[in-house]
């Protein structure tokens, strides 16, 4: 689950990575897209200049334009040929007829000679037009670049390429150039500061000047990583909801399956104790049969009731026992009925505490009592009341170090009435505190099992206080004792019996 976890970020890690190149890829082409749109626009507007300033001229070639200061004006077509200057001929024209083509000057018609100085007129044009426009560019190329474009049309053609592209973000662009071998900005933007993480975008312009000057268009986005996080947010945050659900899952599949394991120790640890435990009274009970039956062995009155009263005694024992687990049984599967009535939590911790006297003083042990609650009424089932508080009580014995010293009140506070029972035993490490409500559970003593039990009687505890919308808390220190609050609302509820 784990490699599978992992294997599945690292693919959507690497699907978003690719995606966001991809974008970035496509983001990068369109840019230098439009940036060779301007530059295209820039020529074409020079070409639109000379074309303009250009529109005046002669068609043909003469001295005035400066092309051949060395030459007439150029004469017609028929004019050279009368005086032997040029040839006229048709391209394909058979070897018989090619002598005789200066005995026939009459030899093309008017029409064919005007055609023919149609096309030698046009031709003249269109290389005179070249020569002045090379002229015209060599000019162009020696004045400076912010003579030669008008901010206002680089700003334009720049705005325009870059909505034909399809980029509608906010940018910031400049002119570079070299000027005593340092980099200097001529035109564009005033606040153009590309940061260290800005994407700057370069292009050579006028790429056609002889010579070549270093002038670059450079342009940045300012936003374009949050454009670019923000067009991949659509499979970003998907993948990681996904992802962090799996995680989840993963995480409380886990806890499951370490709280399984751990229950499953707790039972085994449970089918031993209860092993142990049922096993002593049944051996106790067998061993006085035995007795009984041995006929060498003298039954006098003493001896009769001496293995009379421990089959008594061990029999009850083994009742109890089996009482505890059966009780917690038919609880656990919602079968146990209470019944509640008006309860005086004084009047019945009293009782309890004269009923558990007795043990105490076996136990050459003291159980003080100090019974404050004023309004100690409160809506409850007498008998698991009852049996709530003797637990508490039996556990304060079991688990004190020497002789028992206990502790048994009550009181009221913010409409709750409170049965607190203290002892000073051993105590409970702070690291078991919250598992010792569990089912089955026991604080572990290593290999020293000189406390018997099952592990139910605080988890039976629980379960009242729950059901009587109560609360309990447990306040142990290590070695100083253990002290036990239980809380009853004062107030009618519709809740009592349930569980929550």
């Amino acid at each position: 689950m784990a490699l599978a976890a992992v294997f599945l970020i690292v693919v959507q890690m690497m699907t978003i990575k690719h995606t966001a190149d991809l974008q970035e890829k496509n983001f990068r082409t369109q840019t230098y897209k439009a940036l060779q749109d301007v530059t295209d626009a820039l020529d074409m507007f020079e070409i639109n200049q000379f074309y303009a300033l250009d529109a005046d001229q002669s068609d043909y070639p003469s001295n005035s334009t400066g092309l051949f200061p060395n030459s007439d004006r150029v004469a017609p077509l028929s004019v050279l040929e009368k005086s032997g200057e040029i040839l006229v001929s048709q391209k394909f024209i058979s070897s018989e007829s090619r002598g005789s083509i200066n005995e026939h000057s009459n030899f093309f018609s008017q029409t064919q000679v005007q055609s023919f100085q149609h096309v030698y007129n046009r031709k003249s044009a269109q290389d005179a037009q070249k020569l002045r426009y090379q002229n015209y560019m060599k000019e162009r190329s020696e004045l400076p670049l912010s003579l030669r474009f008008p901010s206002e049309i680089l700003g334009q053609a720049l705005d325009s390429a870059l909505k034909r592209n399809d980029i509608l973000l906010d940018y910031k662009f400049t002119i570079l150039t070299q000027i005593d071998g340092k980099s200097a900005h001529i035109m564009g933007s005033k606040d153009y500061k590309p940061g260290k993480r800005s994407t700057l975008y370069k292009r050579l312009l006028l790429s056609d000047d002889q010579p070549i000057k270093p002038d670059y268009l450079c342009i940045y986005f300012p936003d374009q990583n949050n454009s670019f996080f923000k067009s991949a947010s659509f499979l970003v945050f998907p993948s990681l909801l996904l992802t962090l659900m799996i995680i989840g899952i993963f995480i409380v599949t886990l806890q499951i399956i370490l709280r399984q394991k751990k229950i499953s120790q707790i039972k085994n640890d449970f089918i031993n104790n209860m092993t142990h435990e049922l096993k002593t009274p049944i051996s106790t009970i067998s061993l006085a049969s035995q007795m009984l039956r041995d006929s060498s062995v003298s039954l006098s009155k003493s001896t009769m009731d001496h293995i009379s009263g421990v089959i008594f005694d061990e029999s009850k024992r083994l009742s109890n026992q089996v009482e505890k687990v059966l009780q917690m049984a038919v609880f656990n599967e919602g079968r146990l009925k209470l019944k509640f009535t008006q309860l005086d939590l004084n009047k019945l911790a009293e009782t309890v505490a004269a009923n558990f006297e007795i043990r105490v003083s076996n136990e050459n042990g003291e159980l003080k009592t100090d019974l404050m609650a004023e309004n100690p009424f409160i809506r409850g089932d007498e008998v698991h009341i009852t049996n709530v508080i003797f637990n508490l009580l039996d556990n304060a014995v079991k688990y004190s170090k020497t002789t028992p010293l206990n502790e048994l009140s009550t009181e009221n506070r913010n409409g709750w009435a409170i049965v607190q029972i203290k002892d000073h035993g051993i105590g409970i490490p702070k690291e078991h505190q919250s598992q010792i409500f569990e089912r089955f559970y026991r604080v572990p003593t290593g290999n020293v099992h000189n406390v018997k039990g099952f592990g139910l009687g605080l988890s039976y505890v629980k379960r009242i206080i729950d059901v009587h919308n109560g609360r309990i808390k447990v306040d142990s220190t290590l070695g100083k004792g253990t002290r036990f609050r239980l809380y009853f609302p004062l107030k009618q509820t519709q809740n009592y019996g349930k569980e929550d």
